[in-house]
């Protein structure tokens, strides 16, 4: 992956989540958010681009796979988040892929929309979504040298230019690469597999991506309990171990873990 963050911080807009992270994120970097329908995946993506906007004047892009624009508008309202106010002020852009066209330039619409709001910020809902349609979507890839000739005789049929993908993982490194290279600093939201340990169902994006947080559900007899664990961030020292995630009138809070009964 082409390393291309800077020393800047770049503040998650969560509150107490910072302090596990070094103050930040380091700007320009792939974050993996990953865990199970229902821990809250969406609504930290969601205040990472609000408050990234109305607290530290940075403007952000959502891309959406499986939530319309106006379920977004009410998700982000049961917070007091207006997004209507910040998409008439250019100072957010939600771009809904389509799943139904094949061969859509995915890279190329998020880029687009990406630079004409000057978006900073960057959140992807959600990977998985991307990777079960990974055959409808034509990825960019790079010119190469061709040293022994083996381009020129045709031997390799895509070089450059755009290429469908059929395999899952080469989709999902290449994807995070491409969308790294925008310069946003992006969160990119992934389902993980039930009953297992697994981080995500394609298994590659915990590795390619910068840094990893998981969110969890603990479902016991008395109550439900989330919690946010941060495996890695690259350039950070990170605080391990669980953290509670609490859901409150004004976005999520981090809390201090407290064993389950």
């Amino acid at each position: 992956m082409t390393e291309n963050f800077g020393i800047e911080r770049v503040k998650s807009g969560v509150k107490g989540f910072d302090k596990l992270i070094d103050n930040g994120f380091l700007t320009g970097q792939s974050i993996l958010v990953c865990g199970m329908p229902g821990t809250g995946k969406t609504i930290f993506g969601l205040q990472y681009i609000y408050k990234g906007i109305t607290d530290y004047n940075e403007n952000g892009l959502y891309v959406s796979v499986e939530d319309r624009p106006n379920k977004l508008k009410v998700y982000a309202k049961a917070f007091g988040w207006d997004l209507d106010k910040l998409l008439k002020e250019k100072k957010i852009g939600i771009v809904n892929i389509p799943i139904d066209q094949r061969g859509f330039k995915i890279v190329d619409a998020i880029e687009e929309e990406a630079q004409k709001i000057k978006a900073k910020r960057i959140v992807v809902d959600s990977l998985s979504a991307l990777n079960i349609n990974a055959k409808m979507f034509d990825l960019p890839l790079k010119n190469q040298p061709d040293p022994t000739g083996m381009i020129s005789r045709k031997k390799i049929l895509k070089v450059a230019g755009f290429a469908p993908f059929e395999d899952v993982s080469q989709f999902t490194y290449l994807l995070v690469n491409r969308i790294t290279d925008i310069g946003a600093t992006t969160l990119l939201l992934a389902d993980s597999v039930p009953g297992t340990e697994m981080l995500t169902k394609d298994g590659v994006s915990e590795y390619v991506c910068d840094g990893v947080i998981q969110l969890q559900l603990h479902d016991t007899s008395k109550n439900v309990n989330r919690t946010i664990s941060v495996k890695k961030l690259r350039g950070s020292s990170i605080v391990p171990g669980m953290n509670s995630l609490k859901f409150t009138k004004t976005g999520l809070e981090i809390g201090e873990f407290k064993a389950f009964y």
